[in-house]
């Protein structure tokens, strides 16, 4: 498979500086301006003039390592893109029509896809059935693969929902998932020999839900080797607001969650962002422009900016682009993971 980088790129349609960036989509007919940006480490809007029109000229899938999978749907044609630089990483054609951006979502296993550990990702929303490629494998196709539901719960919506929700653990081929009903790590490994994936399912002792807590959405987030799950908690007398957020860390050896406490913090200077209907993602906080320790976040339906101090406990709300509804729900962008 031919895999390339760099080659007669167009110039970035974002400028680096204003990464991570929210993009939000206001519905007004099919006019570009419709679409506008919020620049997170400058804390101001910009238009997406010609960048909006761009990104969704194509079918996206904002990956968690920061690559937009793109795919031309006339010709089919796939490609790794990084809209805050020129490079382009060429991916297998889509010649059976697996892929749908309305029912899957993408990620990789490696922040690199031309490392030969690589696996490129797609899961279906609705159904056990995922699809991937190997970008550096020299394998020019996209393969597709049926797991048996029941070996992670015998509710084939919970089984799918856990599936739609893993998280790349590196390094190598692995991605790992929490089945939250019965306390299960489940791990999809592409390592070699075995020629496709491994579905391995194990239990896992969870943490305690907070006292009158009663909903939790939880994200998991790989960083610097070590899996995070970020919960945010609701209560019954409202469902529409966090009332606490909590993170976990799994000890890799009990297969359990540990309460992080607020002292130990994310790590040496790391923020997390987690994203409604997106993914969990840690960065580097100073380079990214973000505060260390703080847990960045949307709600879906929800046009603001949550910002957690883990230390302080407290929450701030960024009340974003005055221009833009409420109700618009923001999709992260940020430059791929070197």
């Amino acid at each position: 498979m031919e895999t390339l980088e760099n080659e007669e790129s167009p110039p970035p349609p974002l400028d680096p500086s204003l990464a991570p960036v929210l993009l939000f989509h206001v519905e007004a007919g099919d006019e570009d301006d419709a679409r506008s940006l919020y620049s997170i480490p400058k804390k101001r809007a910009l238009q997406a003039t010609g960048f909006g029109r761009r990104f969704v000229a194509d079918v996206n899938w904002v990956t968690p390592q920061g690559w937009v999978l793109t795919l031309d749907p006339a010709s089919r044609a796939v490609s790794l893109r990084d809209p805050f630089s020129s490079r382009t990483v060429r991916l297998p054609p889509d010649r059976e029509c697996l892929l749908d951006s309305q029912a899957t979502r993408c990620l990789l296993s490696t922040h690199r896809p031309t490392d030969p550990a690589c696996v490129v990702l797609v899961v279906h929303r609705k159904l056990p059935v995922l699809y991937y490629c190997r970008p550096g494998g020299g394998e020019d196709r996209w393969f597709q693969h049926g797991y048996q539901s029941e070996i992670i719960h015998e509710d084939r919506d919970i089984s799918v929902g856990v599936m739609a929700r893993l998280t790349a653990v590196g390094p190598g081929s692995r991605f790992l998932g929490h089945e939250l009903v019965d306390d299960k790590v489940v791990t999809l490994d592409f390592s070699p020999p075995a020629p496709g994936p491994t579905l391995t399912v194990a239990d896992a002792a969870d943490s305690p839900w907070p006292v009158g807590c009663s909903q939790v959405r939880s994200w998991k987030v790989e960083s610097c080797g070590e899996v995070f799950a970020v919960r945010l908690c609701y209560t019954a007398l409202c469902d529409k607001r966090v009332s606490r957020v909590q993170v976990d860390r799994l000890d890799w050896s009990t297969n359990a969650w540990v309460r992080e406490a607020a002292a130990a913090g994310l790590g040496a200077n790391r923020a997390f962002f987690v994203s409604t209907g997106q993914f969990g993602v840690s960065m580097a906080a100073h380079e990214a422009g973000l505060e260390p320790n703080c847990i960045y976040f949307t709600e879906e339906g929800d046009k603001g900016l949550y910002v957690y101090d883990t230390q302080q406990g407290t929450t701030k709300l960024h009340n974003l682009d005055p221009n833009v509804p409420d109700s618009a729900w923001p999709i992260l962008l940020m430059p791929a993971l070197a």
